[in-house]
């Protein structure tokens, strides 16, 4: 008895063992450089601060927040879980243009498997740092969708602007087609609906830029939302969107909050 209960323990110890490494979720983050970043070097640092929840309800609605102190000219946030349509590790969701620090920037991503997320920034000279979290969700990125199409092209880039004195919110409506996306509406059988998302965003105040970014793929989610601190504003702000379909969208007049 006594060597059958040694047995099971050292089974079920080996189980829990091989489930633990199962588990941990893959850093891949020399593959994102290899990518996005090659012949760079990154330095860590805390100064990058992440305010997440390490799991996530919704694979195609994952809250994602940062701040960092120091300025920094570009920040890129590359999802290393996510498929892309160029070969490669990871799937860059955006490189932004912050003007001000500190500086908080908050969005939602989509994210196919558990995966670390890391933004990546680079200083005014020239030096890259980085920092990174894991964050637990599946199948965001191949979700089926039920698409009306009609009702997404009467909608598409319509916009919300929300402002205090230093913070601004854009809303934009956009399907952020990453290319993976089965249509489940197409009663003739499935397919996947082709890639059609926000390759950049601007927006001016009396104009001058005050907050921009790039668009790597599909890995932003539907419908987003850019939450960001800024300069002091000063009047309306005006934003122009432009897609993969190379249409360009303007807001109306912000609104102050």
């Amino acid at each position: 008895m006594k060597k059958l209960f040694l047995f099971i323990s050292v089974f079920l110890l080996g189980a829990f063992v091989n489930l633990s490494a199962f588990a941990e979720t893959p850093n891949l983050l020399d593959g994102v450089v290899d990518k996005y970043f090659r012949g760079k070097t990154l330095t860590k640092t805390d100064d990058i601060a992440f305010d997440v929840a390490k799991r996530a309800l919704d694979g195609t609605q994952v809250p994602f927040k940062f701040t960092t102190n120091k300025k920094y000219k570009n920040i890129s946030v590359v999802v290393e879980g996510n498929p892309h349509q160029l070969p490669g590790i990871g799937s860059l969701a955006l490189t932004m243009h912050p003007k001000t620090a500190p500086f908080t920037f908050e969005t939602h991503i989509r994210m196919e498997q558990d995966s670390y997320v890391d933004v990546i920034a680079e200083d005014e000279n020239g030096k890259f740092f980085y920092n990174q979290v894991a964050i637990r969700s599946a199948g965001g990125c191949s979700a089926g969708v039920t698409y009306d199409a009609d009702a997404v092209l009467k909608e598409v880039g319509s916009m919300k602007v929300l402002h205090t004195d230093n913070r601004a919110s854009l809303f934009i409506k956009h399907p952020q087609h990453n290319g993976y996306q089965a249509n489940l509406s197409n009663y003739t059988g499935l397919y996947i609906l082709p890639e059609w998302h926000l390759t950049s965003v601007s927006i001016t105040d009396d104009e001058k830029e005050i907050w921009s970014a790039e668009f790597g793929g599909g890995s932003t989610a539907e419908n987003p939302i850019f939450i960001f601190d800024t300069q002091k504003i000063k009047g309306d702000l005006k934003v122009i969107a432009v897609d993969t379909q190379g249409k360009q969208y303007l807001n109306k007049p912000s609104l102050i909050n």
